[in-house]
């Protein structure tokens, strides 16, 4: 299983609100396979994983992390496969 984490604004900006929408599109996607968790607003994972911007996305504790942009799914999609999941 691979933990992906979702991180926001609150209140969450547009990208954000994209952003929750495509948590729940992976989290129906990858089912069994992807432990998805929202993150909205400041935490104490921002300071630990070194996010400055959001929306923003860490895969597997920091193994592959996106910031600033709200990813779309093919960009989702291929970091799953790096990390070995179809």
């Amino acid at each position: 299983m691979v933990k992906v984490e979702f991180f926001t604004a609150e209140p969450p900006c547009a990208g954000c609100i994209d952003l929750l929408k495509i948590a729940d599109e992976v989290a129906k996607k990858y089912g069994k396979k992807a432990e998805v968790v929202k993150h909205i607003g400041m935490c104490e994972e921002f300071q630990k994983y070194g996010i400055t911007m959001v929306p923003a996305v860490v895969f597997e504790e920091g193994r592959i992390m996106l910031m600033g942009v709200c990813p779309d799914m093919e960009t989702l999609d291929a970091s799953f496969r790096e990390l070995g999941v179809q």
